[in-house]
């Protein structure tokens, strides 16, 4: 893979734990992540990237890191030859990482991009008790005794193990953690399994780091019993094993003074397990590389899931969306559609109704059977005179959707700030009710109405119309229907005539009127059922393009908000998007590295 190709996917994944890390500060539940995070970009930063650059395996480096008080610059000492950390007794003294290297030797650090975070190094020597985000490196001379693992590591002397707040000196002690091909994890007789410590040194052990435990402070004698002690109550519930477990019980003071004169027993089992690790050095950087590169690609989900109440309160706001959407459906359904009358589809029944009679010469027959239709004809105009419900009001179709779209912004906006106290996201929502989001909402709305007109159309008079005009232009379909209306007409006549040799008069005076009355009567009644399906067609197809032009725009626009427009939560859905690609890219650039 290029190098700019290299460097542009590793800055990409290490931002993106970064940003990660800063959402995870503002949640107090995710803490303890967002320390892990920044460890995580650490490794990318510090290990990840130099290796596929193709800069320099050497120095390796071992950071000597533990709780406040273990003794982690005693070792360091011992890994020197000399004294050389600072020790003492003040818990947290060592507040920046501090690197020792041999007075003649190069040191080639990695000098990619974001080396060590936001470290900056030291010009000259300063105490070990400097608060402020530096690392330095101190050169020891060959008069200081010997040099221990220095011809081959840097040897880090790390701030304490104190808090998983990812503030103050904790990320220094991370960076340094990452960059790390050893790790000696130093724990006294006195404070063997405080939580934090502990934590981290399951961190590094999850990370595949090399870890050497280094058991510090107790009495000689109790040394293999606090061993099994350790193993059993801290080593055995880790997620891996340690490399080994040391134990380095309590020195006197010319031991302190000269660790390599006057301690080698307890010194060189430490120095020797700390050389095998580094042979031979490529591999031991390769293998530094590979494994934090697993650990990246075994753990993304976990990595990513600070974001995971930040999607589950997305998708929260998306049902209220939702449920508002179908109300307002339901809203327009009920106030308009429901007591709409469309009135032109009665007017279009009259007309269809027309149609059906005779024409030209046949007209003469059709007013003739009007006049035997009319008792049917007055008597239908009472019937329904008398049925008749006066017209209840209705109002405008428009003043029903701005009053249902009201509606929809009134249950969003008390929802969030019902919300707001419990999630950063409905304060985000909540902030938007009251900074622009409404106008916002109904300006989208406002355009979609325009596109809901224009769909719309005439559709109502379009509708109406074909009911006649489709049989106006079907002249074969007219005249059956013609036809059939009159020969039972006829028909009828016919048959009421026939009475007439009985001798009954009175018969078909009365069955002629009412079997042309009965044939009308059934014209109606088929006139009026396929005009009323047509009417309730038009209902069905007008709500289907409220829903197309107006609610489900909306919806999704409104389910969209909060991830758009720059938010955190655009970003956040761009990481969740890329980040697992990214991964994959970066396994596969360190597999092709022989």
């Amino acid at each position: 893979m290029d190098q700019p190709v290299v460097r542009t996917l590793t800055k990409a994944i290490a931002e993106d734990l970064a940003w990660l890390e800063e959402h995870a500060r503002k949640q107090p539940q995710h803490v303890a992540q967002a320390a892990e995070l920044r460890y995580a970009a650490a490794l990318v930063r510090n290990v990840i990237a130099p290796y596929l650059e193709g800069q320099s395996s050497q120095p390796l480096h071992v950071a000597v890191a533990g709780g406040a008080g273990a003794g982690k610059s005693t070792i360091a000492n011992m890994l020197c030859g000399a004294v050389l950390a600072e020790s003492n007794p003040q818990a947290g003294f060592t507040r920046h990482p501090v690197a020792y290297a041999p007075a003649t030797a190069a040191i080639n650090l990695p000098s990619g991009l974001g080396f060590l975070g936001s470290l900056r190094r030291l010009d000259t020597v300063q105490p070990s008790s400097l608060d402020s985000d530096v690392y330095q490196v101190r050169r020891v001379n060959h008069e200081a005794g010997q040099f221990g693992v220095l011809d081959k590591y840097l040897v880090w002397d790390c701030p304490d193990m104190t808090t998983w707040a990812a503030t103050g000196y904790v990320p220094r002690l991370l960076e340094v953690a990452a960059l790390a091909d050893v790790i000696v994890y130093v724990a006294s007789d006195e404070r063997y399994n405080d939580e934090v410590p502990t934590e981290f040194l399951r961190l590094l052990l999850r990370s595949g780091k090399m870890v050497v435990v280094c058991l510090m402070k107790m009495k000689e004698a109790d040394a293999p019993a606090f061993v099994a002690h350790f193993q059993r109550e801290v080593l055995d519930k880790m997620p891996a094993a340690a490399v080994a477990t040391l134990t380095v019980p309590q020195l006197t003071y010319a031991e302190l003074v000269d660790p390599s004169r006057n301690a080698p027993v307890h010194r060189v089992p430490i120095v020797n397990q700390i050389f095998v690790l580094g042979e031979p050095v490529k591999a031991a950087r390769q293998r530094t590389v590979r494994s934090a590169t697993a650990y990246l690609t075994s753990h993304k989900d976990h990595l990513v899931s600070v974001a995971r109440d930040d999607l589950i309160a997305l998708q929260g706001w998306g049902h209220l969306v939702k449920e508002s959407h179908v109300e307002f459906d339901a809203r327009y359904r009920r106030e308009y559609l429901a007591t709409e009358k469309f009135r032109r589809f009665d007017e279009a029944l009259v007309r269809l109704l027309e149609l059906l009679e005779l024409p030209g010469v046949g007209r003469f027959a059709s007013k003739t059977l009007d006049v035997l239709r009319l008792p049917y004809t007055l008597s239908k105009k009472f019937v329904l005179s008398v049925l008749a419900r006066p017209d209840m009001a209705t109002m405008p179709e428009r003043q029903i959707l701005d009053s249902a779209l009201s509606g929809w912004i009134d249950h969003l906006r008390k929802e969030a700030a019902r919300r707001g106290p419990h999630h950063l996201l409905w304060q985000h929502v909540n902030q938007g009710f009251n900074s622009g989001l409404i106008d916002a909402i109904k300006e989208q709305f406002n355009d979609s109405f325009r596109g809901f007109q224009i769909g719309l159309g005439d559709e109502v008079e379009r509708t109406a119309r074909a009911i006649y005009e489709d049989l106006e232009k079907n002249p074969v379909a007219l005249n059956a229907f013609r036809g059939t209306k009159f020969a039972f007409e006829i028909a009828g006549i016919v048959g009421a005539a026939a009475f007439l040799g009985t001798g009954w008069i009175a018969v078909p005076l009365i069955l002629i009127p009412l079997s042309t009355s009965v044939v009308q009567m059934l014209v109606d009644f088929f006139g009026k059922q396929y005009v009323d399906f047509q009417r309730e067609q038009t209902r069905t197809r007008q709500e289907a393009l409220v829903a197309q032009h107006i609610s489900n725009p909306l919806d999704q626009w409104l389910t969209q908000w909060p991830t758009t427009g720059g938010s955190a939560y655009q970003h956040m859905q761009l990481i969740l998007r890329r980040f697992p690609e990214n991964l994959q890219k970066l396994q596969a650039a360190v597999d092709g590295v022989q």
